[in-house]
C-alpha cells in the first residue's frame, strides 16, 4: 500500500475540479502544486485527472511547446526539468563527462532545440525572446556552469581531458546571456590559461578539427569566450569594461531570437567588435611558456586596453558571385568542402552535386568597417557547419580586412585574415585573426590573436535638420 493516501475530508473535496484546477493554476512555485496535489483526492484530481489537462497547461505556461507532444509526455518532461535543473545548480562541468551532469546537459540542450517552437513574445525593446530562454537565463545566473569561482583540476584517472562537446555547445550558447545580467560578478578563473590558449599558433590550436574539418575546437573558443568576458564584464581589469557600459542595450551582445536551423544562413547587417593583440616578441615569450608555469609573467594586451570597439557592416550576395583573389583563398581556404556527403545517384558514375547542396554550403559577403582612424574593407564566406554536440545551427565565417578598395593591388596591400565559429542565432562571432600579407604564411609561428563580434541593432537616424512636419 502507499504510505501516503490524500484526505477525503478536507474542504476541497467540497469544490468543483474545475476551481480547485483554477487554484492550482494560481500556484507559484512547483513545490507548492507538489504540496497541494497530496491534500486530498479532489486535488490530486485537479492535478492529474482530467487526461492530464493540467500538465499540458502548465507545461505551456512555462516552455516553448513543440507540436505533437501528449499530456502524459508534457508532464513528464516538465517534471524532469524541474528536478534535473534544480539539480544542476551545484554540479561544477568542469568537462561535462559524468553521468549526473550528462543528465543536465541533455534538458538544456533540449531547451536550447526547441526555443521559439509554439512562438514568443516580445522583450520591454521589443525583441523576440521564448520562455525557454528564461530557464536558461536563471539556470546561467544561478549555477556553476559559467560563472564559477574554481579553477578546473586536473582530470580524474580515466577521465577524458578535453570538454564534453555537448557541455561546450550548451556553455556557448548560454554564453549569450552573460552580457546582459548587470551586477553580476565575472571573475574568470585561469585567465591566463585563457590568453595563453588565443596567441598559440594556428597548427598547434586549429579552431577546426577532425577529418573534414567540420569539429569546432571548443576548448579553443571557450578559451576565446573566457578571455573576451574577463575584458569585457570585469570592472576590476580596467580595459573594455567602461566601454560596454556606455553601451545602449541593443548595441550589446544578446540572445537568439530565432529558431536554430541548419545550413547556411545570411547574418545581421550591423555588427560591433574588438580584438586583442600582442607585440611579436611578447608573443614569442608567452608561446614558450611552459603549462605549469602560465601566469608567472604578465602580458598586457593592446587594443582592449584602449577600450576600443570598433563597427562592421555586411552585405549578403545571395545572387550573383563577388570576386575572390586567389590571395584570399591561399590564407584563408574558405570554399574547402564543410557539407554532408555528396548525393549518390544509381550507376557507375560518381557521387554528384546539385546547385541548391553548393549555396546551401556557402555564401559570400562584403563588408565595411573602421578600425582606430582607418577604414577598412572586408570580403569573405559563410560556410554551413553540421550540428556540434547536437545542436544545429553554426557556421563557419572567414574574411579578409583589407584596407584598399582595388582588388587587383591586394597583393601589396595590408591583409589582416579572419576565420571564426559563428554561434547558433547568428548573433556572437568568435574566433582568430592573423597577418596574412606576405608570400605564405607559417602556421606554426603565425602571428596572430582572438576576436569577438556581435550582431546589434540597427541605431535610429536622426534628422538634423528644420522644423519637420511629422506628428506631434
Amino acid at each position: 500500500m502507499p504510505l501516503y493516501q490524500p484526505s477525503s475530508t478536507t474542504a476541497f473535496n467540497t469544490l468543483p475540479i474545475e476551481l480547485n484546477k483554477v487554484i492550482a493554476h494560481e500556484l507559484d512555485t512547483d513545490k507548492d502544486i507538489a504540496t497541494f496535489r497530496l491534500i486530498c483526492r479532489s486535488t490530486n484530481d485537479a492535478i492529474d485527472a482530467d487526461k492530464y489537462s493540467f500538465w499540458r497547461a502548465r507545461f505551456r505556461e512555462k516552455y516553448a511547446a513543440k507540436e505533437g507532444m501528449s499530456n502524459k509526455e508534457m508532464k513528464r518532461t516538465y517534471q524532469l526539468r524541474c528536478k534535473q535543473l534544480r539539480r544542476g545548480i551545484v554540479y561544477d562541468f568542469f568537462r561535462g563527462h559524468k553521468k549526473r551532469e550528462v543528465d543536465v546537459l541533455e534538458v538544456l540542450k533540449d531547451l536550447i532545440l526547441e526555443s521559439f517552437q509554439g512562438g514568443s513574445q516580445l522583450d520591454e525593446y521589443g525583441r523576440p525572446y521564448c520562455k525557454n530562454q528564461t530557464h536558461l537565463l536563471n539556470f546561467t545566473l544561478n549555477s556553476k556552469m559559467l560563472l564559477s569561482d574554481r579553477r578546473a583540476p586536473p582530470p580524474a584517472r580515466g577521465e577524458k581531458d578535453t570538454v564534453n562537446q555537448t557541455l561546450g555547445a550548451v556553455k556557448l550558447m548560454c554564453s549569450h546571456f552573460l552580457f546582459q545580467l548587470e551586477g553580476t560578478k565575472h571573475g574568470v578563473f585561469a585567465v591566463e590559461e585563457s590568453q595563453r590558449a588565443v596567441y598559440m599558433p594556428t597548427n598547434t590550436a586549429p579552431i577546426y578539427s577532425g577529418p573534414e574539418l567540420k569539429d569546432v575546437n571548443m576548448d579553443w573558443i571557450l578559451h576565446c569566450l573566457n578571455f573576451f568576458r574577463h575584458h569585457m564584464m570585469d570592472e576590476e581589469v580596467v580595459t573594455l569594461f567602461s566601454a560596454m557600459e556606455e553601451l545602449s542595450v541593443t548595441q550589446k551582445p544578446s540572445v537568439w531570437r530565432e529558431p536554430l536551423r541548419q545550413g547556411v544562413q545570411p547574418l545581421c547587417r550591423h555588427w560591433k567588435g574588438t580584438y586583442s593583440f600582442l607585440d611579436p616578441l611578447e608573443i614569442e615569450r608567452l608561446r614558450k611558456v611552459p603549462a605549469d608555469k602560465v601566469g608567472d609573467e604578465y602580458f598586457s594586451d593592446k587594443n582592449v586596453d584602449e577600450g576600443q570597439i570598433q563597427s562592421l557592416t555586411i552585405e549578403f550576395n545571395e545572387g550573383g558571385k563577388l570576386r575572390w583573389p586567389p590571395i584570399f583563398e591561399d590564407r584563408l581556404q574558405s570554399l574547402r568542402d564543410l557539407g554532408g556527403p555528396p548525393i549518390k545517384t544509381q550507376g557507375r558514375s560518381k557521387p554528384k552535386s546539385t546547385p541548391d547542396d553548393a549555396k546551401s554550403k556557402n555564401l559570400q559577403f562584403i563588408g565595411s568597417g573602421s578600425d582606430l582612424a582607418d577604414d577598412f574593407y572586408a570580403i569573405g564566406w559563410l560556410n554551413a557547419l553540421p550540428d556540434q554536440g547536437g545542436i544545429p545551427g553554426w557556421q563557419r565565417i572567414t574574411f579578409m580586412k583589407h584596407f584598399t578598395d582595388d582588388l587587383d593591388q591586394v597583393a601589396q596591400d595590408n591583409l589582416w585574415a579572419y576565420e571564426g565559429v559563428v554561434l547558433p542565432g547568428g548573433r556572437i562571432i568568435l574566433g582568430r585573426w592573423w597577418f596574412a600579407s606576405g608570400r605564405n604564411v607559417d602556421f606554426d609561428r603565425d602571428y596572430n590573436g582572438p576576436f569577438i563580434f556581435w550582431a546589434v541593432d540597427s541605431e535610429p537616424e536622426f534628422n538634423d535638420g528644420g522644423d519637420g512636419d511629422g506628428d506631434e
